[in-house]
C-alpha cells in the first residue's frame, strides 16, 4: 500500500466525487474498517449494488479469508507509521468468486484528522491471462523450436554456440552437450571456415554481409552435409549481441539437382549431337526449339535461328489446311511419320521422314508438338540412282542391243556383201554407244565417293572446247573465261562440263551451230554460262530437265545434275535471250571457290 505523502488533504465529498468519475474500483472504509463507500467501479468488480452499504458489510466480507491478516496489518502500518507498499490480493466477489487485484490505500482526512481508508484496485486478472497466455505461447515457442525441420541456433559473440535445437544436434550426429558452448568452427568443413567466420564477423561489426548462403559442416561420422543458413543479428535486454540462424540441410536437395544436371546435359548432349534434325512446336506452329541438325539440314548457321519461325515456313506444302489437320491430330494424340520435304534456304528440297508426336505439359494439356526429322537424302538420291541406272539398262542400253542384234540378223551368208558391211557397222555403232554410256557411268560412280579439292577449270574449259571442235566440227566461244581458275570439284569436272557442250551441239539441229562460253568471277564463286542458238526450251521443259528422272534429260544430262549436286554448285536452265525461249538455252553452273 502507499502512503499519501504530497497528497492534498481532500474533504471527504471531494475525494467520492472524483471516485466516481474513475474507471478502477475505488472503496472506502471508516476506521472500524466498515465499507462507507464503492464507486461504480467497485460495485462492478465485486458484483453488488449501492444496497450493499446498508448492510454494514466489513473489510473482512470483501477480502478472501487467506489475505485478512495481510490486509489489516497493512492498513494498521499506514495509519501509525504512514508508510506502506501495494500487495497483491484476492477479494470475494458477491456470487463468491475470488479476484485477483493489486490494492493501494490512502488515508482520509475531515478536518485535519484521519478518518479512515480509501482503497484503490486494479484487476489483475486480464494481467493473468496475459501472463498464462505468454507462458504459453513461451512453451510452444519452445516446442516449435525444439521440434523444428530445420537446425537453430544462437551464438555470441565469442564464436560458441549459446543455444542448438534438437535438429541441429542431429545435423552434426552429436549430442547437445558435445556442442553447446563450443566454437562452431569446430563442426565447419575446411573448405568452409574462412567464408562463414569472414561473414560471422563482419556481421557482428554491424557490415552489410549475405544474411543467406550455403556451405558445409562435418557429421561426427565424417561425412559432409551441405547447408544453407539464414541468419540475423540481435541485441539481448542485456545489451549483448546475438548471431540467430536456421540451418536447412540441403544435402539431398543438391544431389537432386546435381542429378537433374546431369540427366539435362546428357539429353542435351544426346540432342545436340544426333544426326537427326529435332523441332518442337507450340499451339500455334511456331518453332520454339530447334537443335544443330535441323538447322544444318535447312541451311541455317544456328539452331536459334529457327527459334521463332512457323513451321510451315520451312516444311514443303505445309499449308493452312495441312498444318490444321496435323496440329488436329497431335491434338488426339496421334503420333505420325510420313515422307515430306524440307525447304532448304538456298530453295533446294531436303527429303525427310518425320516422326511427329504431342507435347503436352505436366497436366497432360496440349501445347504443342515435337519432331524428328531423319534425313532421307541418301536414301532418295540411291533410290533415284538405282532407277535411273534401270531405267539406263533397259532404254539406252537397249536399243543399242536392238541395234546389234538388228545388224546381227542381216548377216546372214546369202546376205550381199554391202549390207553385210552396213549390218557391221550398226553392230559397231551399238557396240560403241554402250561402251560410251558405261564410261560415262562409270566415271560418275567413281567420283561419288572422291572428296572435293580445288581443281583448275580453266584448264578443263580450255581441254574440252577443243574436244567438242574435235568430235563435231564446232569450236565454241570463249569470253571472258579465265586461264587459270580453281573451284571446289574433282576428277570428273571434265566429263561435267563435256555433257553441257556436247549438249549444246547435239541438239541443235541448225547448220550454222553456234556455242558460246562465258565467265564471270567473284570473291567466292565462279559463273560458267554456255549458250546456244539451237531450239531452245519453254519453262515447262525447263523444269522437268532440273528434276533427277533421267527420262526427261538423257545420260548426259542425269551426269550434269549429279556433279552438279556433288559440287554444291548451283545449277539453272534460261533462255539465252530473255523472253524468247526460242533463240537457244543458257546453262549457268555457279561453282564454288576454295
Amino acid at each position: 500500500m502507499t502512503n499519501d505523502d504530497g497528497l492534498p488533504l481532500l474533504e471527504r465529498r471531494l475525494i467520492r466525487a472524483v471516485a466516481d468519475t474513475m474507471h478502477i474500483p475505488v472503496c472506502e472504509f471508516d476506521l472500524n474498517l466498515r465499507v462507507v463507500y464503492l464507486n461504480q467501479a467497485g460495485h462492478a468488480i465485486l458484483g453488488s449494488n449501492p444496497s450493499l452499504l446498508k448492510k454494514g458489510v466489513s473489510i473482512d466480507d470483501l477480502v478472501a479469508e487467506d489475505f485478512r491478516t495481510l490486509v489489516r496489518r497493512g492498513l494498521e502500518m499506514l495509519r501509525t507509521a504512514q508508510s506502506s507498499t501495494s500487495v497483491s490480493i484476492r477479494i470475494v466477489r458477491r456470487d463468491g468468486i475470488e479476484v485477483p487485484v493489486e490494492a493501494y490505500a490512502a488515508l482520509t482526512h475531515e478536518q485535519g484528522a484521519v478518518c479512515g481508508y480509501v482503497v484503490y484496485l486494479l484487476d489483475l486478472r486480464r494481467r493473468q491471462l496475459v501472463e498464462e497466455k505468454a507462458l504459453e505461447q513461451r512453451d510452444l515457442l519452445q516446442f516449435a523450436v525444439e521440434h523444428s525441420p530445420v537446425g537453430i541456433l544462437v551464438v555470441g559473440t565469442d564464436f560458441r554456440f549459446d543455444y542448438i535445437n534438437d535438429r541441429l544436434c542431429e545435423m552434426l550426429g552429436r549430442t547437445r552437450n558435445e556442442v553447446l558452448h563450443h566454437d562452431f568452427r569446430e563442426f565447419l568443413h575446411p573448405d568452409s571456415i574462412e567464408l562463414v567466420q569472414d561473414r560471422y564477423i563482419r556481421r557482428q561489426r554491424g557490415e552489410k554481409v549475405p544474411s543467406v548462403y550455403e556451405f558445409k559442416i562435418l557429421h561426427k561420422d565424417g561425412h559432409t552435409v551441405d547447408v544453407r543458413i539464414a541468419s540475423v543479428v540481435t541485441m539481448t535486454r542485456g545489451g549483448a549481441i546475438k548471431t540467430v540462424a536456421h540451418l536447412h540441410d540441403i544435402t539431398a536437395e543438391l544431389a537432386r539437382e546435381r542429378a537433374l544436371k546431369a540427366s539435362e546435359h546428357r539429353y542435351r548432349s544426346l540432342v545436340e549431337t544426333m544426326v537427326d534434325g529435332l523441332a518442337a512446336d507450340n499451339e500455334d506452329g511456331i518453332i520454339i526449339y530447334a537443335n544443330d541438325a535441323l538447322a544444318k539440314m535447312v541451311g541455317y548457321s544456328s539452331a536459334m535461328e529457327l527459334v521463332g519461325v512457323r513451321n510451315s515456313d520451312i516444311i514443303y506444302g505445309f499449308t493452312d489446311s495441312v498444318a490444321a489437320q496435323k496440329a488436329a491430330a497431335r491434338r488426339a494424340g496421334i503420333t505420325e511419320r510420313y515422307e515430306t520435304s524440307l525447304i532448304h534456304r538456298n530453295g533446294s528440297l531436303v527429303p525427310v521422314l518425320i516422326s511427329a508426336s504431342p507435347m503436352l505439359d505436366m497436366d497432360g494439356r496440349y501445347i504443342g508438338s515435337f519432331g524428328i526429322f531423319s534425313d532421307i537424302s541418301g536414301l532418295k538420291q540411291a533410290e533415284a540412282r538405282s532407277t535411273f541406272l534401270l531405267d539406263l539398262l533397259l532404254h539406252d542400253v537397249g536399243n543399242q542391243l536392238q541395234l546389234i542384234l538388228g545388224g546381227v540378223d542381216l548377216c546372214s551368208p546369202d546376205s550381199p556383201y554391202d549390207v553385210i558391211e552396213s549390218s557391221m557397222q550398226y553392230i559397231r555403232d551399238g557396240s560403241q554407244r554402250c561402251l560410251e554410256l558405261i564410261r560415262k557411268i562409270r566415271s560418275v560412280e567413281e567420283a561419288r565417293n572422291e572428296p572435293l579439292k580445288p581443281t583448275d577449270l580453266g584448264v578443263i574449259i580450255a581441254a574440252q572446247v577443243k574436244a567438242i571442235e574435235a568430235a563435231y566440227g564446232v569450236r565454241p566461244k570463249l569470253a571472258t573465261v579465265p586461264e587459270h581458275i580453281e573451284v571446289l570439284g574433282d576428277g570428273a569436272m571434265s566429263q561435267l562440263v563435256w555433257n553441257i557442250l556436247e549438249n549444246a551441239v547435239r541438239h541443235n539441229p541448225r547448220k550454222d551451230k553456234m556455242v558460246w562460253v562465258r565467265g564471270k568471277k567473284t570473291r567466292t564463286e565462279f559463273e560458267l554460262r554456255v549458250s546456244d542458238n539451237g531450239p531452245g526450251l519453254d519453262d515447262a521443259q525447263k523444269e522437268r530437265l532440273l528434276l533427277s528422272e533421267r527420262r526427261f534429260g538423257g545420260v548426259g544430262f542425269h551426269i550434269v545434275r549429279t556433279l552438279a549436286a556433288k559440287y554444291d554448285a548451283t545449277l539453272m536452265l534460261e533462255d539465252r535471250i530473255e523472253g524468247d525461249h526460242t533463240q537457244g538455252l543458257s546453262v549457268l553452273l555457279v561453282f564454288k571457290r576454295p
